[in-house]
């Protein structure tokens, strides 16, 4: 593991200036927290040269084939990657990239903060020991398809899908402390079996919050429980995930309303937990088959 010291390790802003290009999707900008996701596309021949983030880097492909040369050890060495391959590169690692065709990538910065949470639940032993390894090319469908998923929902700007994002985070997360960390070759802890008391307690805070922008954190928090654990307890217990059963719960809200109500379906919509009307309209179609309005029409 790579011994420089914070203070010479670059931030996410400071890498962004050291691309010739802004990016074309950018995660800070939409209010994302806990992990930052940016999409580049760039012309050939561009370089950039990293001495060291302080967040760990998860690349994937976005083209059907990068040419690209990555030196190390002061030895350049050329590279393919093809369209949903993962590159990981740990947080403190020097990098010097050249890319040389048509460049097109995600690039998720995750923080050691993140990986020390999953590993307190997941690991015994010091979780600031814990770090990622790095990998220079992998084909990983769950970390492929993981970060798809991701870019999908930065893409569509749809602000009210936080406690999925969430969810997509914190299992990208776990993953990587299972399958790609130092601890991989550690005894894992028995994870907490469920505990109707907590799930419980999750559930009646989602039902009491619906009209609000939920998210993990604040939905663990109010039951004294860490994010992962109640992902694995929600989703033993109930059969969906957190974000899963926050979605269907909405949409009942929502159904009663349109039969018990004749509130406007903008007003529907905030105070089931939707951004807008449409963002509303579109799951309730995806979910049922018709539009909100339809449905009202046909039970009343």
């Amino acid at each position: 593991m790579p011994t420089m010291s914070a203070s010479d390790l670059i931030s996410i802003q400071q890498f962004i200036h050291q691309v010739p290009h802004t990016p074309a999707q950018n995660s800070e900008l939409a209010g994302w927290q806990d992990i930052t996701l940016l999409k580049f596309s760039l012309p050939p021949g561009g370089e950039v040269d990293v001495p060291g983030l302080a967040e760990n880097i998860l690349f994937m492909s976005l083209c059907p084939k990068i040419q690209y040369e990555s030196r190390q050890d002061n030895y350049p060495k050329q590279r393919v990657l093809y369209q949903g391959d993962i590159a990981i590169t740990p947080a403190g690692y020097s990098r010097h990239w050249r890319w040389l065709s048509l460049f097109s990538a995600a690039n998720l910065f995750i923080p050691p903060s993140l990986i020390k949470e999953c590993s307190q639940d997941l690991v015994k032993g010091d979780p600031d020991s814990v770090y990622l390894i790095e990998h220079k090319v992998l084909s990983i469908p769950f970390l492929s398809s993981v970060v798809t998923e991701l870019l999908a929902e930065l893409e569509s700007g749809s602000p009210y899908a936080r406690t999925y994002i969430d969810t997509l985070t914190h299992s990208l997360a776990m993953y990587l402390v299972m399958h790609h960390s130092s601890a991989k070759l550690r005894e894992t802890t028995t994870l907490l079996k469920p505990d109707n008391a907590y799930v419980s307690c999750a559930i009646d805070f989602i039902q009491d919050n619906l009209g609000e922008d939920l998210r993990l954190a604040a939905i663990a928090s109010a039951c004294n429980v860490s994010i992962n654990h109640l992902c694995l307890m929600f989703k033993q217990s109930v059969g969906q995930s957190v974000h899963q059963f926050v979605i269907e719960q909405r949409l009942e809200r929502a159904k009663s309303l349109l039969k018990n109500s004749k509130k406007p379906l903008v007003d529907i919509a905030q105070e089931t937990g939707f951004s807008n009307q449409a963002h509303f309209t579109n799951s309730f179609r995806k979910t049922h088959g018709i539009p909100p309005d339809q449905y009202r029409k046909k039970i009343n």
